[in-house]
């Protein structure tokens, strides 16, 4: 009895992992902070935010952003706050408030 109980739950777990899944879509404001030079500009948008995995994807009409978990502290730095924040060195700064009730 207990080989039985022991193939179910693997059986279980191997069908839980197959099945992708899903991530939320939530409706935020971003502000895009550009480094050029001496000069910051600041530009306010709407965005919608997902993360799956740790794997973060930010895009508005105008803007994509990908940030692969990977990748963290690497080639971006992630700050858990509110705003959540991503920055890449001498680029630009990504602040994503999410908040739901926009739409």
């Amino acid at each position: 009895m207990m080989w039985f109980r022991t193939s179910l739950a693997a059986a279980g777990l191997a069908i839980a992992t197959a099945i992708p899944a899903s991530a939320e879509i939530v409706a935020s404001t971003c502000r895009l902070l550009s480094y050029d030079g001496t000069i910051t500009r600041v530009k306010t948008f709407r965005c919608d935010f997902m993360q799956r995995g740790g794997n973060v994807l930010v895009n508005s009409a105008e803007h994509e952003f990908s940030f692969l978990a990977a990748e963290q502290g690497e080639t971006y730095i992630r700050i858990n706050s509110i705003p959540l924040r991503f920055t890449r060195t001498g680029e630009y700064t990504l602040e994503v408030t999410q908040s739901p009730w926009l739409r």
